[in-house]
């Protein structure tokens, strides 16, 4: 490997690039799971289904061919973008179902104007489309304007719940949108989701005001410290304490929260703790809450997984780093934790 160094270097970044589509594909599906109230935005429908195009690919697996086409000239629409994302990625799985798992699969953006009840119940106006169309088995028309109700499924018992599609019917009435089926037996199935068109997404230019130029001052990563870090889990426990070595740091291993107390007492010197948040015997959150009127010139850095958006003051206020991050990451949140103000102390106070 030392005799072909471009060879190495063209590993690694594939290696890099995996690393990071994985993870960011590990969000998107930690996304799709988490119990979180609805927040509408104004969404870029084609710029939704293009970032969905990794999830799409890896969910229908290898045998689908999916198409993704953008005749919505920058079309945008108020929406949840989680549940609008599960919507797709709901009706891209029953389309693969139904092709039983190889064909062609379609997803399609426009923009188009309605009159009233043009389509269903809608009022007459200019709307935004989002079709998924595949080449499976089709439906019979009574079959077809049944798939919307509740607990209907035509699957096998235990492999539909006949709720998905209810869903979407549900999240597009509540924006005032509707729903379009086009189908018949062995001719495919083209599902078109019609949202209302809303403002595009516009840049709004600063307004041009007289700045004086002053050299920035980044961030200095503070001298070599002594890290305390508490993680359950031993291939993430080596990996973070291998990290924060190669930036130049002393860290300190600990697999079990309950031993944090000890290991500070005997260690005088830690300026940091790095915690994971769930750990089976005692949480990171509850570790530190414990240990901080203990330590209080000690400052924290928490690590998770979490896809959702993270409320510091869950955690006290202390700097919150994602898994999975990148050592430049890992260096900025140190830098970050220990800037934060807390209370200095000469005489560290030990644990009894």
């Amino acid at each position: 490997l030392a005799s072909d160094p471009a060879s190495v270097r063209r590993h690694i970044d594939s290696a890099t690039e995996g690393a990071n589509r994985a993870a960011a594909l590990t969000r998107r599906l930690l996304a799709f799971s988490r119990e979180d109230s609805l927040k509408a935005e104004t969404i870029d429908a084609a710029a939704l289904v293009a970032g969905m195009s990794d999830l799409l690919d890896r969910t229908l697996g290898d045998a689908i061919t999916v198409i993704v086409r953008d005749d919505a000239a920058g079309g945008c629409v108020r929406a949840d973008r989680v549940q609008l994302e599960n919507a797709v990625l709901n009706l891209a799985v029953n389309a693969r179902d139904a092709m039983n798992g190889r064909g062609t699969l379609t997803v399609a953006t426009g923009t188009t104007s309605l009159a009233a009840e043009q389509v269903g119940r809608c009022a007459a106006g200019d709307y935004v489309t989002i079709m998924v169309g595949d080449d499976g088995c089709g439906m019979a028309p009574d079959v077809a304007e049944r798939v919307f109700e509740p607990f209907f499924t035509t699957k096998e018992v235990g492999k539909g719940t006949g709720l998905g599609l209810s869903q979407i019917f549900a999240l597009v009435q509540q924006l005032h949108g509707e729903v379009g089926i086009v189908s018949a037996p062995g001719e495919g199935t083209t599902v078109t989701l019609y949202f209302p068109r809303a403002a595009e997404l516009v840049a709004t230019p600063l307004p041009t005001v007289p700045i004086a130029m002053v050299e920035p001052i980044a961030p200095t990563m503070p001298e070599t410290l002594q890290i305390l870090v508490v993680e359950d889990d031993p291939r993430v426990l080596a990996a973070t304490t291998g990290a924060l070595e190669e930036i130049g740091h002393h860290p300190i291993a600990c697999d079990d929260p309950l031993a944090a107390p000890a290991i500070l007492a005997a260690n005088p010197g830690i300026g940091l703790i790095i915690s994971d948040v769930l750990m089976p015997r005692q949480t990171g959150p509850e570790m530190i809450a414990a240990l901080s009127p203990l330590y209080p010139h000690v400052a924290v850095l928490f690590v998770t997984g979490f896809a959702g958006e993270v409320n510091v003051a869950q955690f006290g206020g202390h700097e919150v780093l994602r898994k999975p991050f990148t050592l430049n990451g890992l260096e900025r949140a140190v830098v970050t934790a220990m800037a934060a103000e807390r209370r200095e102390t000469n005489h560290p106070i030990a644990a009894e």
